[in-house]
């Protein structure tokens, strides 16, 4: 979501401009939604920008409002919070599309570099990017991967107690869970991983870890550390955690 109207068409200047092609598509394609400005990312991944969006508000209200609404069922999460889109990455054949997306989300969306994963002679593979437009550890990641796809989508809570009554309620339910409780060693987050019916990994994250900035110095994780990153309690890199996804 961007915060103007008019800035679709600003971004859809330079995004041209970058030597993208885009499309503008008019309001009521996605139902409660303005117009939005379709384009693909380096990677393939299509996009969609959008300014105006329907305003439900929440059950607690704007005016004096409680911590939270009764009733609430399951994990209770509050938002969505980010998501990780998988790119294509094979250094041998000059294919880098989590440098290719970051160089653009940076150039042209105007984020910024939180967290990076490298690998390779001296670091010099970019492997896996997090990025941010607020003040969260991350709005947006890319992770290296054969081809390109979606890891997960994030929802997120409060507190670490919070978590675990997420997984209590996982574990009712029968959920199938991929990672977690753990906490990362990139974002510091809490987290668990589990999958959806329709097969699609989704996060619950706890905590913002820390609060991030333009100018905050870019956290790096090199190769040798790279399970810490990934899993900070176990160092270890699960094999159904990085090569699977949709």
């Amino acid at each position: 979501k961007v915060e103007k109207e008019e800035d679709l068409d600003v971004l859809q200047k330079r995004i041209e401009d970058y030597g993208i092609s885009t499309e503008m598509l008019p309001e009521g394609s996605l139902p409660s939604t303005g117009r939005m400005l379709k384009f693909s990312l380096p990677s393939g991944h299509e996009m969609r920008l959008y300014a105006t969006k329907e305003y439900v508000g929440t059950e607690v209200g704007t005016v004096n409002p409680d911590p939270w609404p009764d009733g609430l069922k399951g994990a209770g999460v509050h938002w969505l919070d980010h998501c990780a889109l998988v790119c294509e990455l094979d250094p041998e054949r000059g294919i880098n599309h989590v440098a290719d997306n970051t160089k653009f989300a940076q150039e042209v969306l105007d984020f910024y570099l939180v967290e990076q994963i490298v690998v390779g002679p001296e670091g010099s593979v970019k492997a896996a990017t997090w990025l941010a437009r607020t003040s969260t550890p991350h709005d947006l990641a890319f992770l290296g991967g054969p081809q390109m796809g979606l890891h997960h989508i994030a929802f997120f809570l409060e507190s670490w107690d919070d978590l675990l009554k997420a997984a209590d309620v996982m574990g009712k339910h029968h959920t199938k869970i991929n990672a977690g409780p753990t906490r990362h060693g990139v974002t510091r987050g809490a987290t668990i991983y589990f999958f959806d019916p329709s097969g699609n990994r989704n996060e619950t994250f706890a905590g913002l870890g820390y609060i991030s900035q333009p100018d905050r110095p870019v956290t790096t994780w090199t190769e040798d550390k790279l399970g810490y990153g990934i899993f900070f309690h176990s160092g270890e890199v699960m094999p159904s955690f990085t090569e699977v996804y949709t």
